[in-house]
């Protein structure tokens, strides 16, 4: 599974990102924008965009316009955001992410009712934090969490090899000549 995070970016609008990433075949969208880098409007004709393509669309940390906008979810990369309280508020068909730093607190979200958890990828030894994880009974998904950073697709091969479920990045995907490509190779 990729999630294709959708970030501020100086070639593309966010709708023209979301767009590529959808004719490319990304099933599952990211947002992650500052509250001003970003107008309603266009959130809400992404939203659209997603929901014509039958593509899930998620946005970081940001509770009330997933409620608002009708998104399918959040992920919650920020600390001081309850991960319990924003199922509590979205309800249980809502996808909810989070980060987990150790297998213990990804167990806690995982008896939280929390759909997955999400590692950042530059964690040295992951693959000892899922193999925890896994021994300890957990089957909850597990995400490498690759903001801001190139990803090929021997490094996604690598990322899955390791025991991830999935991979949450690929916003580098739009500073490439031919985005589309990109992302399609990614998903390969």
């Amino acid at each position: 599974m990729l999630q294709v995070l959708i970030r501020t970016n100086e070639n593309y609008s966010p709708a023209e990102m979301a767009q590529m990433a959808i004719e490319a075949g990304a099933a599952w969208l990211v947002l992650d924008f500052e509250a001003d880098a970003i107008t309603r409007d266009t959130l809400a004709d992404i939203a659209a965009i997603c929901r014509e393509a039958g593509v899930m669309l998620t946005i970081v940390n940001d509770m009330n316009t997933a409620r608002e906008l009708g998104l399918h979810g959040v992920f919650i990369t920020d600390p001081e955001i309850s991960p319990v309280k924003v199922r509590d508020e979205l309800g249980p068909e809502a996808i909810i992410g989070a980060m987990a730093g150790t297998p213990d607190a990804a167990a806690t979200l995982e008896r939280a009712d929390i759909d997955y958890v999400a590692l950042d990828a530059r964690l040295d030894a992951p693959e000892a934090l899922i193999a925890a994880l896994r021994g300890a009974g957990s089957e909850i998904a597990v995400v490498a969490y690759r903001p801001g950073m190139k990803l090929s697709p021997d490094d996604a091969a690598a990322l899955l090899a390791q025991g991830f479920s999935g991979i949450c990045g690929a916003d580098r995907a739009f500073d490439t000549p031919d985005p589309v490509e990109a992302i399609k190779a990614l998903l390969k």
